[in-house]
This record gives C-alpha cells, structure tokens and sequence, in this order.
C-alpha cells in the first residue's frame, strides 16, 4: 500500500514535470558524441531533473561521465539553471517510471547559484531511482530560507522531487488515524515533517528505530510549505541512508499503534 501510493505520487509529478518543456527548451534530444538520449523530466525556473538513458553496449565509462556533463552544463547555461540532478539509467531502462527501486547507473548534480565555477559531483554508486530527486542538504536548506535572494527559491521546491540530506531526526512518532511514521527535523529556520512511505535501502524495521542521534536522506515530495518562521514544510518521502552515532538498539524502537480485533 505505501509503495503503491509514492508510485503514484512520483507518477503524478512526473506528468507534470514534462508539460510545458518547449517553453524552456528542456526537451528530449540525443548526444552527437555518444549514444545516450538525454530527456528533462521535471523543471522549475532555475531547477531541473533530467534523465539519461545510456545506449546500447554504452557504459558509464570516464568519457561517457565526462560528455554527460558537458552536455548538461550547456543546458543550465542555456536555460540559466541554478542547480539540476541528472540521473543515470542503463540501457533499455524506462527511465523514471515512479518506481523508486528502478536500477540506475549513478547521478550528477551541478550546481551554480551565481558564481564563476559550476560545482560537480557524480555519484557512480547511486543504485536506484530512489537517488533521483534535487539534492539539497538541510543545512543548505537553512541557508537559503535565511538569505533574501536565495528565499525566493523555497517555492519552487514543492514542484520536484528532493533528495534533502543529513536531515537531523527531531522526532519520529505514529499517526494513529492513518498508522503512518514521521521523521521531524527542526531547526531554528525550518521545520521538515516528513511520513515516510518507503525505503529501497532499509526495512520498517530498521526505520522504526531511529532516535535523535541520527541523521537521514529523504527522498521527498512536498504537499505544503507553511511560510512561518521557522518556515515549516511537511510531504511524503522514502528513506535513501540512516547515519546514526548512538546504536538503533532495540528499547529506541517505534512500534504501531495496536488495532482493535474484531
């Protein structure tokens, strides 16, 4: 049931994300260079997801990365992108489907919020579509609710998927009216309330046990921004890693509330 519902509500961004493509020239194209298709799935003003299906016998080899990227920063230039995330998927794949445990081959993120150098990063270790969302880090997160320029971007969040990292867990706790888990990550900018729906890399089990020690990935869809300070953000999400310094023992777990039997 849980994964059927972010299935849906991937599917649902997905189809959204596409429409309107021309307007900012993100659109489907193939590299003269190399035999990958490179698609834009999902684009805000200054953000954007995009996908690259490899081609046949192609490998995520070093001059493959490196015409990927090349390709991808001629997009954020063109189309005067802050930040964007490339995923990766192998030959034959389907590319985003709204499955979170599609295989894939890694994820580039670049980066340029008004400098004179792109920041890069690709993670060749990056294993499922569950790794394909914006990433931005929570502290990263604060910094732009804090500084004025950058604020105005917050808005534009709610209309991709995020990978917000090293989140600090708060809280957990159950909803007794859905049965539904919650991780809570406060700050003094920013409140992230997130129920989590699933996890490639861990099981309800593990997840149930996290304590105010750890820190987690969230794979993140946004259902509403409250513009209060500290600016509160609530959505549904899947876990991606657990970093935790205190042990997830047994007497730290969460368990369900109990139903009534018949």
């Amino acid at each position: 049931m849980k994964k059927s519902k972010l299935k849906s509500l991937w599917q649902q961004a997905v189809a959204t994300g596409c429409m309107g493509l021309g307007l900012l020239g993100l659109s489907t194209f193939l590299s003269t260079a190399q035999a990958y298709e490179i698609k834009t799935v999902f684009h805000t003003e200054h953000f954007a997801i995009n996908q690259v299906i490899l081609g046949q016998n192609e490998t995520l080899d070093g001059p493959t990365q490196s015409s990927i990227t090349g390709d991808i920063q001629t997009l954020n230039r063109s189309n005067k992108l802050y930040q964007s995330t490339t995923v990766v998927f192998p030959a034959g794949s389907p590319g985003y489907t709204g499955r979170i445990n599609t295989p894939i081959e890694g994820v580039l993120t670049i980066s340029n919020y008004n400098s004179n150098k792109d920041r890069i990063f690709f993670d060749t270790n990056a294993q499922y579509a569950a790794n394909g969302g914006l990433y931005i880090g929570y502290e990263q997160l604060s910094e732009m609710i804090n500084q004025k320029v950058l604020n105005t971007l917050i808005g534009e969040l709610k209309d991709l998927p995020v990978v917000y990292t090293d989140v600090p867990v708060s809280g957990t706790g159950f909803d007794p009216t859905t049965n539904s888990f919650f991780v809570t990550g406060i700050s003094d900018a920013t409140i992230l309330d997130a129920r989590i729906d699933d996890s490639t890399y861990y099981t309800k089990e593990t997840y149930y046990k996290l304590n105010k020690s750890c820190k987690v990935d969230l794979l993140f869809f946004t259902d509403r921004i409250v513009p209060n300070i500290p600016l509160f953000i609530s959505g549904r999400a899947a876990i991606n890693r657990i970093n935790c310094t205190q042990p997830l023992d047994q007497a730290q777990q969460q368990q369900p509330p109990q139903t009534q039997q018949q």
